[in-house]
């Protein structure tokens, strides 16, 4: 698990900004919907913009404070090979150099953990660090991860 207190670790990246469709936590990989609204990536295994949730820090915030329905959320586009830290879904075991796609919720699963009617069509990115989820208990965790 990640320790850094914040969500961008290494890289060039494009801020965007849009009001939450629904809940948003910083380290969730979100999309845009038809409304121009922001949500969690949606769709397991499938394309992103490789968009990812940070902390608005000018309000003082940090990356546990959660974005609420209608409240702007701040999110940068990432670039392969930026590093940042992303939500690895609970249950997940991850070792360094796991490729990871979105498990659809906003959090994000090693390829292979999809399920079995599930077309892969995007890596989202690589652990840069391991994490067992296993466990009885266990939550979704902050991962640094590098984007692909």
């Amino acid at each position: 698990m990640s320790t850094e207190n914040q969500i961008q670790l290494k890289g060039d990246f494009r801020g965007e900004e849009a009001n939450a469709a629904a809940s948003i936590t910083p380290g969730h990989l979100t999309e845009e919907t038809s409304a121009g609204t922001f949500q969690v990536h949606s769709t397991e295994g499938g394309f992103a913009a490789r968009r990812v949730a940070i902390e608005d820090a000018l309000q003082g915030n940090t990356i546990t404070t959660v974005y609420l329905v209608g409240v702007r959320v701040f999110t940068n586009l990432q670039v392969p090979g930026n590093e940042c830290q992303m939500f690895l879904k609970a249950g997940e075991n991850v070792a360094i150099g796991d490729k990871l796609i979105s498990a659809g919720n906003g959090t994000l699963i090693a390829d292979g953990s999809e399920d079995s009617a599930t077309t892969v069509k995007q890596i989202i990115g690589i652990a840069r660090e391991a994490s067992n989820l296993s466990g009885s208990g266990a939550v979704a965790t902050l991962l640094r991860v590098m984007l692909q």
